[in-house]
């Protein structure tokens, strides 16, 4: 903007300094907020100036008309476009009446006017405005004037917005052309002209002819702005791209080093500012870039691997540090929370209770009409102070950086927590390929690139759905050994050794059950103990934590007392089916809440759960804490303190639609489990039964050893592309459990009965929790059961 703000008015003056009238002083005030940023205090400064000033020297004194032009460009900035263009048409009616319509002021607030207009989404008379203005500077300036590149500039960013390349490319040319005629080659003006048209030469020419406009461009931000700026990050991305796409690789990857380096700098200062959803959305502005860097680093390491291992080994530090950043925070809570002083825990405590409170909104219907207004009203009000809480709590991370994690990771730190036969496996998706990592306990490393072809994704299908729906793992065998060549055979040479495997998936890797896959011979499941985890941040983060405070006895939940009829014997599994969406009468006009979308379904009795909680209360000790039926309730639950093992036997459900995830947006809010009373909240009563995991992260687990959710596709959420699955798993973890055991589909109950029985057993004789799962699967499977009633249960955590 800085051309559009030096407009100068012939015949305006500026007060001595003593006597420095009040408008004068609010005016100074406006140019250093606008100058700052702050748009909103610039405005007002600019409103209230306006009125002193027109007080002091009329309404049509040029000093009073020039604040218009304040006004407009403040308003512009804020994004109301509508009082901008209002703003530019009364001081361009001025100006035409004090210095005539062929200025030269009065052709740029045609142009600012065509700004306006180009916001509100009238591109035709953008165009016409950016035109005339051309048209009248031209005839003033025949040679051109900044003014003139200034206004070429958006108009020919106007043609390639709108698609009309044949139109922006020679006014984009002239302008960077003027440009250079009044400013020289190095004024910063010229970059965004060069960026602009090396993306216009990228989209119509070979990729080459695009490179030196970009390394212009780049030259130029550098020089501005210095080589971490978020444009000078872009250029680097852009540059790899070109070099890719001219297999000049080496260059590539050089670029692409700087590209990742200044994305994650950047990323650092950023998060300080940004609530948890803005952070996920500022992460996905990398995630092709990063593909592309990981591609490029592939490449080097088939050229040469003995030279590449350095390269391979920062490429996975990128990852570790991308990867699950978003949520550091949120998972940390709990571990912040004990570490945090009064201030940060007074934060912390506010930000919790508003979250309590708007996860009890969000889950039982209100009564009447004027509760479903005020709720509405509510809830709109609780995420704005939520998400300025989060920012606030951002702010802190720095301090606390051996607890969040929220700096660079190195592979070295894994290294230091991976146990003696362990490998980690971090699965890079794409559209197109899939990456991994595989980091060793010994600190070997190694990546590969899994072309992803048609087929998998239609194998990776059958198999969950042949798995859920009960068929042999024989029958399941073409899907099985399929998946396996793609995801695991190309690394059986780090897995050579190995006794354990730590899995981090991405996309929709994380519902696949890895375990079922197989060489032929054997399925992961009889080879290795395996454990999930969203992130290798989380990874660390966990294999660090130590509680606070001594962990109370365990509590077992099961059975609860839902108020609905028993299934019928032999028909239970523990999982509901909530009815679509569109099967909710005045679902647009009520206030969505969990209770309203669940409307219709039904919680059977669990008999199977109570036999089980009474076999884990016993396996675990005479000290563990047993609530059945009434007693299995949130009240109970949410008393709890740091229990050692904390095992629920409960329906989960789901909430997966499209409709569903408009209606709640939060995916912590469309996942949960169901507690004694669950049936009347969903019947439309009041009551604490259903619990979403936005309550369930408000438990307190910190050093909870294990949580053990024995309910149906409590492993189910959506996906948030590199930061793992927003669900369940993610509420506990950040309720502060170590471990956690889920399904990833509806499971049997009475399979499930024995699974347990067994996992406890084992458990309580002092076998790693990640084992224990594994023998007690691998039992069920030896007998022949098939993997629908075994291969559900996953563990995540340490």
């Amino acid at each position: 903007m800085a051309v559009a703000l030096a407009l100068v008015w012939a015949g305006s003056s500026v007060p001595a300094a003593a006597q420095t009238p009040q408008d004068v002083q609010l005016q100074e005030q406006g140019v250093a907020a606008y100058e700052k940023g702050e748009y909103q205090a610039a405005l007002d400064a600019f409103d209230l100036a306006y009125v002193r000033r027109a007080d002091r020297l009329g309404v049509h004194a040029v000093d009073t008309l020039q604040l218009w032009n304040w006004i407009g460009w403040s308003e512009e900035q804020l994004g109301e476009y509508g009082l901008a263009q209002l703003a530019f048409q009364t001081e361009q009616a001025a100006v035409e009446q004090i210095a005539g319509p062929q200025s030269l002021d009065a052709a740029l607030l045609l142009a600012y006017r065509g700004v306006a207009l180009r916001g509100l989404g009238h591109p035709a008379q953008a165009g016409a405005a950016f035109q005339q203005a051309v048209e009248r500077l031209d005839r003033l300036v025949p040679q051109g004037t900044v003014d003139t590149a200034w206004v070429l500039q958006q108009q020919g960013q106007l043609a390639a917005a709108s698609g009309d390349d044949a139109r922006a490319q020679p006014l984009l040319q002239r302008s960077l052309s003027v440009y250079r005629n009044t400013l020289g080659r190095d004024a910063a003006e010229l970059a965004p002209l060069e960026e602009a048209l090396g993306d216009l030469y990228d989209r119509h020419w070979p990729t080459y002819q695009a490179v030196p406009l970009y390394q212009a461009a780049l030259a130029g931000y550098t020089r501005s702005y210095g080589p971490t700026s978020p444009a000078s990050v872009r250029l680097f991305g852009d540059l790899a791209r070109a070099h890719r796409e001219s297999h000049n690789f080496k260059t590539a990857l050089a670029y692409d080093r700087r590209y990742a380096q200044g994305f994650l700098a950047n990323q650092q200062t950023a998060f300080q500012t940004l609530d948890t959803e803005g952070k996920v959305r500022y992460n996905m502005q990398a995630r092709t870039g990063l593909q592309h860097y990981f591609e490029s680093v592939f490449i080097s390491r088939e050229v040469d691997e003995v030279g590449s291992r350095p390269q391979v080994e920062e490429a996975l530090g990128t990852w570790l540090t991308y990867k699950g950043s978003a949520f550091a925070l949120e998972n940390g809570l709990s571990a912040l929370l004990t570490r945090a002083d009064p201030p940060l825990r007074a934060q912390i405590g506010s930000y919790l209770t508003l979250r309590r409170e708007l996860a009890a909104l969000s889950t039982v219907q209100p009564r009447n009409a004027p509760a479903m207004s005020a709720g509405f009203a509510r809830v709109a009000a609780l995420q704005v102070q939520l998400s300025a809480l989060e920012a606030q709590l951002s702010s802190q991370l720095g301090r606390f950086q051996d607890l969040l994690l929220p700096g660079v990771i190195q592979p070295s730190q894994l290294k230091a927590v991976l146990q003696p036969g362990e490998v980690y496996l971090d699965y890079v998706w794409s559209n197109n390929n899939l990456f991994v990592f595989a980091y060793r306990w010994d600190g070997r490393l190694d990546v590969q690139l899994l072309p992803v072809i048609g087929r998998f994704t239609a194998g990776f299908e059958r198999l969950r759905s042949g798995a859920e729906g009960g068929a042999s793992l024989a029958a399941l065998q073409p899907q099985t050994t399929f998946l396996y060549d793609q995801l695991v055979g190309p690394l059986e040479s780090s897995l050579a050794g190995a006794r354990s495997l730590v899995i981090s998936p991405d996309g929709p890797l994380n519902f696949l059950p890895f375990e079922l896959l197989s060489d032929g011979h054997r399925a992961l499941l009889e080879r290795f103990v395996i454990r999930y985890v969203p992130s290798g941040r989380d990874l660390l983060r966990l294999r660090h934590a130590s509680a606070t405070e001594p962990l109370s006895p365990p509590a077992v939940f099961g059975n609860p007392a839902f108020a609905a009829q028993p299934a019928p014997s032999g028909a239970v599994t523990r999982g509901v089916e909530p009815p679509p969406a569109t099967g909710v009468p005045g679902l647009q006009t009520a206030l969505p809440t969990l209770a309203r979308l669940l409307r219709g379904t039904t919680f059977p009795a669990l008999p199977g759960t109570e036999a089980e909680a009474r076999t884990a209360a016993r396996l675990l000790g005479p000290d563990t804490r047993t609530y059945l039926g009434a007693q299995a309730s949130s009240a109970q639950l949410f008393q709890l303190r740091s229990p050692s093992v904390l095992h629920l036997g409960t329906h989960g459900f789901f909430l997966g639609s499209e409709q569903q995830r408009s209606q709640l947006p939060n995916p912590l809010l469309r996942v949960g489990l169901a507690l004694e009373g669950a049936q009347q909240v969903v019947n439309g009563h009041a009551g604490d039964g259903l619990l979403s995991g936005l309550q369930l992260a408000g438990l307190s687990l910190d050093g909870t050893n294990l949580v053990v959710l024995s309910a149906c596709e409590t492993a189910l959420g959506d996906a948030v592309a590199g930061e793992g699955v927003a669900g369940l798993n993610q509420a506990f973890l950040t309720a502060g459990a170590q471990r956690v055991i889920l399904s990833q589909w509806r499971v049997p109950d009475a399979a499930t009965g024995q699974l347990m029985a067994d996992f406890y057993t084992r458990y309580a004789t002092g076998t790693e929790p990640a084992e224990a799962l594994q023998q007690a699967k691998l039992n069920l499977m030896r007998q022949g059961l098939p993997p629908r009633d075994w291969a559900a249960f996953l563990l995540s955590g340490r």
